[in-house]
This record gives C-alpha cells, sequence and structure tokens, in this order.
C-alpha cells in the first residue's frame, strides 16, 4: 500500500515489470532464488522515484533522451534493504539502469558486469514505460532491437523477441496460478518472504520513514525528529514505557499519508488555494488508514489520525476537543510543530529555537493542551539538538533507548 500510494497509477506497470521477469527468467532456467527477486525487484525497482521531481519521473524521456535522475536507483536500493532476505533485490535495484555498453549508471558497469536479473528488469521496465506512449508495439520492438548490445543484454533482447512471438507474455490481466505451477511454483512461493530476521513492525516503520522523507525535500528527517521530541516530551510527563512506544511510533509514520499527495503540492513555495489546502488535510485520514493496515499498529492509527486537532477544537479531521483527542496525538502535534517551524521550508528558511518556543507558548490551550507544552518548555535547546543529532544514525529500535540514555545523563 506504501508503494501503491507513493507511485500512483504506475504500480500496475511495475506488477507488469515484475510478471514477465518472472517469465523470461524462466525461459533462460534461472533459480527460484532468481526468480523471487526478479518479482520483487519488477515490484520495487522505482520506488525511489517517490523523492523526483514530476517532470522527471516520465519514463519514456529516460530511455529516449537519456535525463533519467541517477539518484533513484541510490535511493531505491536503500529503502528496499531496510526488508530482511530482500538482499539481492537491492543490487537489481541498484543496477537497473546500467547499460550494457557502460553507459548507464550509478556505477557505469558493462557488459556481463551486470546480473542477469538487473538487465531484466532494465529491458521489461523500458518495454511497458514505451508502450504506454506509444501506440504501435512494433515501434517499441524496433527500438529494443536498435538497443540490443547498446543498452541492452542481447541474449535478453533475443529471448525476450522470442516470447513476444509467442504472444504469450504474462501480465496482471492474464496471470493466474496455472501459470506459476507450470514453473514449478505457486503465488506463495514466488512472493513470501523467507526466513525474515526481526522485528516486522520494526521493518515496516523503518521502511515507510524512508519512503516519506525521500518523497518530499523539506521533510528529510522530519518524521524520525518528531519521534525524537515527542519522545522526550513524554519522558517529560512521566508516560509510561508502553504508552511512549505508541507515541514514538505515531509520531514516525504521522505523516505517512503524504506519500499520496503530489510532490508539487507538498513543495509549493507560494501560498496553497482553497483546494490544495484541503487536498493536504486529507494526510492525517491517509496516514490513519495506512497504518491500520497493520495489525500490531493498530493502537498507534489515531495518534497519526488525529494530530493536527486543536485543544480548543478547531482542528481537523475531527474537531476533537481537549481530552477527546488522545495524549498520543497532543505530545506528537507539538513536536510536530517545533520541528516544522525550526526546519527548512519551501516558503521560507528555518526558524530559531526561542521563535518555536515563543509560538508555542503562545498557543498554549489553544492549539496545544497545556500540559505538553509545559513539559516541552521544560526541555532545554542543546537537549533537544542532541536527540536531533544522534536519529539519523540509528535505527528506529535504537532511538527510543538511546534517547532515555542521554536524557538520564
Amino acid at each position: 500500500m506504501v508503494v501503491d500510494l507513493a507511485e500512483g497509477h504506475k504500480l500496475h506497470n511495475n506488477y507488469r515489470v515484475a510478471l514477465s521477469g518472472v517469465q523470461l527468467g524462466n525461459e533462460l532456467n534461472l533459480n527460484i532464488e532468481s526468480l523471487r527477486n526478479i518479482f520483487y525487484g519488477g515490484l520495487l525497482h522505482d520506488i525511489g522515484e517517490v523523492g523526483l521531481p514530476t517532470e522527471e519521473e516520465e519514463k519514456i524521456s529516460q530511455y529516449v533522451n537519456g535525463k533519467a535522475n541517477q539518484q533513484h536507483t541510490v535511493m531505491g536500493s536503500r529503502i528496499v534493504s531496510l526488508i530482511p532476505t530482500l538482499e539481492g533485490v537491492t543490487k537489481i535495484i541498484r543496477w537497473h539502469h546500467e547499460c550494457w555498453d557502460g553507459d548507464g549508471f550509478p556505477d557505469q558497469l558493462k557488459a556481463k558486469e551486470i546480473p542477469l536479473e538487473a538487465g531484466i528488469i532494465s529491458l521489461f521496465d523500458a518495454y511497458y514505460s514505451m508502450l504506454a506512449n506509444e501506440k504501435d508495439p512494433e515501434v517499441v520492438k524496433d527500438y529494443l532491437k536498435v538497443m540490443s548490445g547498446v543498452k541492452f543484454n542481447p541474449e535478453l533482447v533475443h529471448s525476450f523477441m522470442k516470447l513476444l512471438a509467442k504472444d504469450e507474455l504474462w501480465s496482471p490481466d492474464n496471470i493466474n496460478d496455472t501459470e506459476w505451477s507450470s514453473i514449478g511454483l505457486d503465488t506463495y512461493e514466488i512472493a513470501k518472504l523467507q526466513d525474515v530476521k526481526g522485528d516486522y513492525v520494526e521493518i515496516a516503520l523503518n521502511v515507510i520513514a524512508q519512503v516519506i522523507d525521500a518523497k518530499h525535500k523539506y521533510t528529510h528527517g522530519h518524521s524520525r525528529r518528531v519521534m525524537a521530541l515527542s519522545s522526550l516530551i513524554a519522558d517529560k510527563m512521566g508516560i509510561d514505557k508502553q504508552y511512549k512506544t505508541l507515541i514514538e511510533q505515531g509520531a514516525l509514520l504521522h505523516d505517512s499519508g503524504k506519500v499520496g499527495i503530489s510532490r508539487d503540492l507538498l513543495d509549493k513555495p507560494s501560498g496553497l488555494t482553497d483546494f490544495e489546502y484541503q487536498t493536504i488535510k486529507k494526510h492525517p485520514v491517509i496516514s490513519c488508514a495506512l497504518i491500520q493496515n497493520f495489525t500490531t499498529l493498530k493502537d498507534v492509527a489515531p495518534l497519526a489520525r488525529y494530530h493536527h486537532e486543536r485543544y480548543d477544537g478547531n482542528g481537523y479531521p475531527d474537531t476533537l476537543i481537549r481530552e477527546d483527542i488522545p495524549l498520543g496525538a497532543r505530545v506528537i502535534a507539538v513536536a510536530d510543530t517545533y520541528d516544522a517551524i525550526t526546519s527548512n521550508r519551501a516558503y521560507r528558511k528555518a526558524l530559531p529555537d526561542n521563535y518555536a518556543r515563543h509560538e508555542i507558548r503562545k498557543h498554549s490551550g489553544k492549539m496545544f493542551d497545556p500540559l505538553v507544552v509545559n513539559a516541552f518548555l521544560d526541555i532545554p535547546e542543546h537537549e533537544i539538538k542532541l536527540a536531533f543529532d544522534l536519529i539519523d544514525s540509528q535505527p528506529v529500535s535504537a532511538i527510543s533507548n538511546t534517547l532515555t540514555h542521554n536524557h538520564n545523563h
């Protein structure tokens, strides 16, 4: 769902790349592990594009004009590296824009240096992306033939053309368990993540946080900083460890709904129209819906939904008032505001700590719970700065313990 929101309509094309890639891999007698890597590589190969400007997302320009943003392969590889047992997929994603002649990116690999799986994703990525813009499939096929030995592995192009000649290319419209079983696999076997080590919740939190940060250039690190400050406030208020953990998780995911909002709107430097503002205001509801997909995070979802409610009842989306707003959401609201004020934004530079404190104090009892405000004001600037400096190098699971240790000393 995170990928779906972040990439919108492109997810269907990614699924095509995944399915057809597995089919070609089977034709080449690749083993099950390689087929699984191709499947996930196809689904996730462009997840790093959530951080690209809209005009650079058009795939046809990448292949015809060579204007692709080279960072998306690195970013995508970094995001997927957070998921255990997908180690083999990270290299496929990193190298799916390498070219046979060595003129690709990001590492200028050439010929047999490029893994076969990455070459398969590259080929189908080009095919389906161009097919979306070119009505005549023969034009696309001719382009791939011309680029054989230049952009693409000649062996793969040859095998692909044989598949096309059979007119049996797998797609989301015709795939079923019969096709999977024909290569000795079923849908569960190809899709499952085997031998996952670690905490699925932590994995999900890390991946979603990376996607959010990639989506919006002015919020890089915002979710983690809000998490860090929320944790400090919770400590000041004497909140028990179990509920503090929920607050930290809610803080990390409070803006996850923004993956469903266009970057042009999120990065807009001038004032928002009423329609645009109403669109932005949907993100807490989207965040809540996204989080509810994780059974173990069901108690976190309301904290994300209500972090823009106001203590005086004039917030959104449900105009809750005072203690009707969950305590965790009231904590996140203060931390969110502090980081928003003290960070760069599209329409202004970052403002100092003392200005943020003045604004939060001024709105105590209106926007914010006075008890939360008082706890926040008791935290010195140097302690907040130290917490913010620590978070970038820490996995999610270690942040809370690190903050608590430093706070107690």
